[in-house]
């Protein structure tokens, strides 16, 4: 019998093991041809803004929920992140996003997929968990946005000229799955409560109507008071296959693993399915910590001792 293939998996551990954390990552992949020390610094001051604003309302006493959804706001806003605006494109030149957001006070989670204008999708999958007694919304309209107050845009306004050169490079050079820039956050806060949130435009050059792992709970998203926030990145389908942030949360659960342990083996089980990325992985008790099986992975994290960031 042929032995399980392993990943190298790069695993850090941040913040402390009480009290309110906030971590992000802004994608894992490859730094890429278009990479620059220009670009990484952007993403850089980005990440940083995220956490400012996440970490403000963590700091004030804010709910986790709150608190991921303003960093995912700044990372959506931002042209360098492969969420809102610029997003990445599909076959047909669109930009098509997904979201989703959990809690883990109550179970509770809403998603959208294939969103093409709400400004900041995952203000879309709040309304769905909020608003409705459903879990997962497919392409909801501008009517349906407005009924739930989520602020929408023209779908020219998520496009960018990078994202059209990705694209044509795709079409051209053998498709390339662009691997990098889907945005999440995770965050605990003074109660002990924590929440999850990920956005995403997909992969560079996907079929319209695709769906990766970001909008599926438990496949890219994930949170529950008794084990773990999880926020996914990477090859969306091999994360679907190994349902890898409900699995982490399993690990924690039944099988006794640290978050750390936890992590790594999912992301063993998505190599396995020829998949790479990373993962930002919070427990209810306990410290944050980064893993990834790719060259790179942004990220960040933020508590009353200090902050982290690395692009």
């Amino acid at each position: 019998m042929a032995q399980a293939e392993s990943s190298i998996v790069v695993r850090e551990t941040v913040g402390g093991a009480s009290g309110p954390l906030l971590l992000i990552h802004g994608g894992a992949g490859s730094y890429g041809k278009h990479s620059t020390s220009e670009r990484r610094e952007q993403v850089r001051r980005d990440l940083k803004r995220a956490l400012d604003a996440g970490w403000a309302l963590l700091a004030a006493g804010a709910p986790a929920t709150e608190a991921v959804c303003a960093a995912i706001h700044v990372m959506e806003d931002a042209e360098e992140f492969n969420a809102g605006r610029g997003a990445a494109l599909t076959s047909q030149g669109k930009a098509q996003m997904d979201a989703c957001l959990m809690t883990g006070e109550d179970g509770e989670v809403g998603a959208v997929a294939g969103v093409t204008t709400a400004r900041h999708p995952i203000d879309a999958a709040r309304a769905v968990k909020e608003l409705t007694k459903h879990v997962l919304f497919a392409h909801p309209d501008d009517a349906q946005l407005h009924e739930w107050g989520v602020e929408t845009e023209d779908p020219q306004y998520f496009i960018t000229e990078a994202r059209r050169q990705s694209l044509a490079d795709a079409q051209t050079g053998g498709d390339v799955w662009e691997k990098h820039g889907t945005i999440g956050a995770v965050a605990r806060d003074a109660q002990g409560h924590v929440a999850a949130a990920t956005s995403t435009g997909g992969i560079t050059n996907q079929l319209p109507g695709r769906v990766g792992d970001s909008p599926l709970p438990g496949c890219g998203t994930y949170a529950a008071d008794d084990s773990a926030a999880i926020s996914c990145t990477g090859i969306g389908e091999a994360f679907v296959k190994e349902v890898a942030a409900h699995q982490v949360a399993d690990r924690m659960r039944f099988a006794g693993q640290s978050a750390s342990e936890a992590a790594s083996a999912a992301l063993d089980g998505v190599a396995r399915h020829h998949g790479d990325g990373g993962m930002i992985v919070l427990p209810a008790q306990g410290a944050g910590v980064f893993a990834f099986n790719s060259e790179m992975m942004n990220r960040g994290w933020m508590d009353d001792s200090g902050f982290g960031v690395e692009a």
